[in-house]
């Protein structure tokens, strides 16, 4: 056995709860978990390393389950403005000034943020998720769900929120070839598993998006989709396809199965909600990102009571902050207990386990969960200021603890090899990556002033009368 770590308390995910197992090992071989169980059957005489985790927990590897990370350059660059401004006034001019080597620099940002909070998955989607993959994703070490954002929007919008935008097909065809390279390139990888992310569906024509569901069919891939996900979407939507939702057009197109994964949905009815899940539709809820831009709350309640799989992703910085899944978890549960005025809403395991098993389904990879033959993907959590005290009688504090006291990882494993040990990275450098964003970012917002300026989105008002 190459490494076993020992003691503590083990979260496996594998039991439809929690799996928990007291004073429990967890042992790997060649990459892949070869033991779950009791410390105490163990025999430590076949164990090359043994990692010490008594009074820690030990779960599986958190799963953000959707993210656009070269943004994380922005952070701080569209907030607290209508959600009807947020993407193309506030934030479009910022991210349009951006060059390949900026978006570099936020996806490594953004990347080892949330690695550090022990996230061994991170769906990315975004334009030229290759370069990505290759310049940032690979050099970690950590797994990517890579989504190629598949967009046709062309110039010359007016701007008015129910003109329906103007479709280039060449830009999409683009967009299409890449997203089939990237499944040529990476699709036997073992850290990389592509998928198709036509953006929205007022942003890709309807045949575009029924060619790639029939690929995504054939070929056993997914389908990542923002759906319902606003106002300005809604208005797009109903002018395009006389007063539709973007659900009963989904529906009529025969896109809603489980090749579809449905980011945010909170647009969607309630009885929208519950035929997505009832047709298998995984949902990926982004709390931190929708309440920052819109102001609601995503209906992982609804969605979950439905009998749908519901995951959990930290989208984008610039609004809601950033990219620290633990908070993301402790968010999700607060918010979802204010929405429904219910204290008992999305409790603690719920959110772990949406948090692992959960975003794995979604996204259709085998981890979140610590089982025998499953990849060595695993986080530890110690007990410190803002989570202890751990304690394991009459019940199991730290689970709470995990989720609303949002610790760093102390430990942090991709099949098997440490990408965080003891809370320091082993093998990248955060303060590197903080230098090189923080002289990125002076530069960029320099370039983008004056275009945001005359964009005029609330946010300006705000540094001009003294706030920013």
């Amino acid at each position: 056995m190459d490494v076993a770590l020992r003691g503590g308390t083990i979260l496996t995910m594998d039991d439809g709860r929690l799996g928990i197992v007291d004073d429990g090992a967890v042992g790997v071989v060649d990459g892949r978990i070869a033991y779950v169980g009791a410390a105490s059957d163990l025999d430590d005489t076949t164990v090359d390393r043994i990692v010490d985790t008594s009074g820690c927990v030990v779960t599986p590897g958190l799963v953000n389950a959707h993210t656009h990370m070269p943004l994380t350059l922005c952070r701080g660059g569209a907030q607290d403005v209508p959600e009807i401004e947020w993407m193309r006034r506030a934030l479009a001019p910022v991210r349009n000034a951006m060059t390949d080597a900026d978006r570099i620099a936020g996806s490594r940002l953004g990347a080892l943020e949330t690695i550090a909070s022990g996230v061994t998955t991170i769906c990315e989607y975004t334009s030229g998720v290759a370069d990505l993959v290759e310049a940032v994703y690979e050099p970690l070490g950590v797994r990517v769900a890579a989504v190629e954002t598949i967009n046709e929007v062309g110039t010359g919008h007016s701007g008015d929120p129910d003109d329906p935008y103007p479709f280039d097909a060449s830009k999409g065809d683009a967009a299409e070839e890449r997203a089939e390279a990237l499944f040529e390139e990476y699709g036997e990888h073992a850290l990389v598993e592509p998928a198709y992310g036509p953006q929205a569906l007022d942003m890709v024509r309807p045949e575009r998006l029924e060619r790639l569901h029939e690929r995504a069919t054939d070929d056993d891939r997914k389908l990542h989709v923002h759906v319902a996900q606003g106002e300005r979407e809604a208005r797009q939507i109903a002018a395009r396809y006389d007063g539709h939702s973007t659900v009963e057009v989904l529906e009529e197109l025969g896109l809603a199965d489980d090749r579809l994964v449905a980011v945010h949905l909170h647009g969607a009815s309630v009885d929208e909600r519950r035929r997505l899940a009832e047709s298998d539709v995984s949902m990926v809820g982004n709390p931190s990102s929708i309440a920052a831009i819109d102001g609601i709350t995503p209906p992982v309640v609804d969605y979950g009571a439905a009998g749908g799989t519901v995951a959990l992703g930290t989208d984008q910085a610039p609004g809601p902050g950033g990219h620290d899944f633990n908070a993301e978890l402790r968010i999700a549960s607060l918010l979802s207990k204010t929405d429904r005025t219910d204290p008992t809403a999305f409790p603690a395991w719920t959110a772990l386990r949406a948090g692992t098993v959960g975003g794995a389904d979604a996204l259709g990879i085998g981890v979140g969960r610590l089982a025998e033959g499953a990849p060595a993907d695993i986080a530890v959590f110690e007990p410190g200021i803002g989570a202890a005290p751990f304690v394991e009688e009459p019940f199991h504090t730290a689970i709470p603890n995990v989720v609303f006291g949002s610790p760093r990882a102390r430990d942090v494993l991709v099949e098997g090899r440490f990408l965080v040990r003891n809370g320091t990275f082993v093998d990248a450098d955060p303060e590197a990556a903080v230098a090189d964003a923080e002289a990125r970012a002076a530069a960029l917002f320099e370039r983008a002033e004056a275009d945001w300026r005359a964009a005029g989105s609330e946010l300006v008002d705000a540094v001009d009368d003294g706030w920013l």
